[in-house]
């Protein structure tokens, strides 16, 4: 007998939560962030609190209370105190509930409750809850999401809900410790729990950088089928806004099948058709988990179709053209590069989306191009910090392919300033007391250079944009309008008039709503031309060249039809009753959130 509940994606777009519970073994598909929930919250400026994360956020339903499938760290903060005679220092007795959940239990690795995770692809919908998750807890998925969720750490400020690949530094609960700068000794402190470390190779340049402390990570498994337990599992490749993900087809210890479908789409670059899929699949399954998000949409706008409609847009404007796309989103990357290149244009992409390109080029060399060998396709370069375009400003991965750069303070670290010692650029010129370096240059020692330095020299600036503007496209989101300053001249009566492309997706909470009226108001008063439609309301909205991740009404409807399935299960949709009318005479199984439903 098999058990599903759904923790997520109940009435809801994204989210998904889903507990597989069977006789041999357990396991979740997906463990992603319910972005709406939590947005009913948390904003900007309000955000959790770290060291009370897990806590807060089950208090608040953003998170569900599960045994077995946390941390113990952030069911139960007093586990981490060192030492226990540091315990009296605590209001325990008044406040326990500050320290530790009592209607909930940890992680047990002697006796698990969940085998592992099924993560269809690398959306925060999808994948970011996991950071609360106990790490020895396996995580499933394809390469290419492992390379996806690797880099948007590597890439970003991590936080506590940021662990769904790189975990933090391990801490305890210490005293401080006496020091001529520590008023208060012996009170308690979060430390950091040393784990010194040697050299770590780097496999994008083959130098080994110095670390002060062992990096860890999740344990990730990109096998495409295996066994959990009692349970088989395939991964099926899909077409989605995302590289890399897949469906998740289980068979049961009774043999039933149990197809996920995670997000996905018949519309992409990849054209796969729902008889494609359907061949995958094999075998009807008995129990379908469909996603749902576009059931009551009818268009089937294709990628091929988008990129016609942005090339027409390019070719038709006099000057600057700025474009808004997902830097995750590499189909529409290469829809909107080829569309650039064949205007003769180049596309300029900020360091975020090159720095995923490398890593994907780095990962899967076969199948992803090197972008530095691309024509037409350059890094921009933004003001940083003194504003003054001087490359003390920029670091790591904004100033070329490398996010790690060493340990840099003691000199028999290997990092990027004894690099720039040996090439004397950089760090104490010809003073190195203490060498790491065998005598002459190394093509290593040039090659880590060139990568980490290479946005500096080969980038694109705003005003080397402003000379030329009809010779560019550029990666350009509502974060980035600041720089507005710098590509438009402040008397431009003779300067061309930009143009602004929206090429993602539409608002859809209020919270977007009121960020693109403000991003309108900074186009509108550079003088940047867009195209927009009016609502009832009369609030201007743009004219989008976007196609949806997701499958149409009409493409869903077919999907079920011609994978006959004995039970439907929608998911990752607000509208279950439209889901329910349209497949009349057949009844869904609509979920409700954390109520099991038993598959026999």
């Amino acid at each position: 007998m098999t058990k599903i509940t759904f923790y997520g994606g109940v009435e809801e777009i994204g989210g998904n939560k889903v507990l597989v519970e069977t006789e041999a073994g357990i396991v979740l598909l997906d463990f992603g962030r319910r972005m709406g929930f939590h947005g009913n919250f948390f904003a900007e400026f309000i955000q959790p609190r770290s060291k009370n994360a897990l806590r807060d956020l089950c208090r608040l339903g953003v998170l569900p209370v599960i045994n077995g499938v946390y941390s113990k760290q952030f069911i139960d903060a007093t586990s981490m105190v060192a030492d226990q005679n540091d315990m009296k220092k605590l209001p325990l007795k008044e406040a326990s509930d500050y320290w530790k959940m009592k209607n909930i239990q940890p992680y047990n690795p002697k006796s698990s409750t969940i085998d592992a995770v099924f993560v269809s692809h690398a959306h925060f919908d999808h994948i970011q809850d996991i950071s609360f998750l106990d790490p020895a807890i396996l995580i499933h998925c394809t390469e290419e999401t492992k390379i996806i969720a690797k880099a948007i750490g590597d890439v970003s400020t991590a936080g506590v809900d940021d662990q769904f690949y790189e975990l933090k530094r391990e801490q305890a609960i210490t005293a401080k410790k006496e020091h001529y700068k520590t008023v208060f000794p012996k009170e308690l402190e979060y430390s950091d729990i040393d784990t010194k470390v040697n050299n770590i190779l780097d496999p994008r340049c083959g130098y080994d950088f110095t670390h002060e402390y062992l990096p860890r990570y999740r344990s990730y498994d990109t096998s495409a089928t295996g066994k959990v337990k009692g349970i088989d599992f395939r991964l099926i490749p899909v077409d989605h806004s995302i590289p890399g993900a897949c469906s998740v087809l289980l068979t049961l210890p009774d043999k039933k099948r149990l197809l996920y479908t995670g997000d996905l789409r018949f519309h992409g670059m990849k054209m796969t058709t729902i008889d494609d899929y359907v061949s995958q699949v094999g075998t009807k399954p008995d129990f379908l988990i469909i996603e749902g998000t576009r059931i009551d949409s009818t268009e089937t706008l294709s990628e091929p179709e988008v990129q016609e409609h942005i090339k027409e847009d390019i070719k038709s404007a006099e000057g600057l053209v700025l474009l808004n796309f997902g830097w995750k989103d590499l189909s529409r990357f290469n829809v909107v590069y080829n569309a650039s290149k064949a205007i003769k244009r180049t596309l300029v992409i900020s360091p975020k989306l090159a720095y995923l390109l490398f890593e994907m080029y780095t990962n899967l060399p076969k199948i992803y191009p090197d972008p530095r060998d691309l024509e037409n396709l350059k890094v921009y370069i933004k003001r940083e910090d003194s504003l003054l375009y001087s490359k003390a400003d920029y670091g790591k991965w904004k100033m070329g392919y490398l996010d790690f750069h060493g340990r840099n303070s003691a000199k028999g670290d290997k990092n990027i300033v004894r690099v720039a010692e040996e090439l004397k650029c950089g760090g104490e010129v010809c003073k190195s007391t203490t060498p790491v370096f065998e005598s002459g240059t190394s093509p290593v020692i040039t090659k880590t250079w060139n990568l980490a330095t290479h946005h500096l020299e080969n980038g694109v600036k705003a005003y080397e944009i402003r000379e030329k503007p009809s010779d560019y496209v550029l990666m350009f989101t509502p974060m980035d309008v600041n720089e507005l300053f710098d590509l438009i001249p402040e008397n431009n009566a003779d300067w061309p008039k930009a143009r602004y492309i929206s090429a993602s997706t539409e608002p859809f909470n209020d919270e977007m709503e009121i960020d693109e009226a403000r991003f309108m108001n900074w186009l509108d008063k550079f003088a940047v031309a867009y195209e927009f439609e009016t609502d009832a309301k009369e609030h201007k909205h743009f004219i989008r060249r976007h196609v949806s991740g997701h499958v149409s009404q009409p493409e869903l409807l077919e999907l079920i039809t011609k994978l006959n399935p004995d039970v439907i299960m929608p998911i990752h949709t607000t509208n279950t009753e439209l889901f329910t009318e349209l497949l009349r005479p057949r009844k869904p199984t609509v979920p409700k959130y954390g109520v099991p439903i038993t598959l026999n």
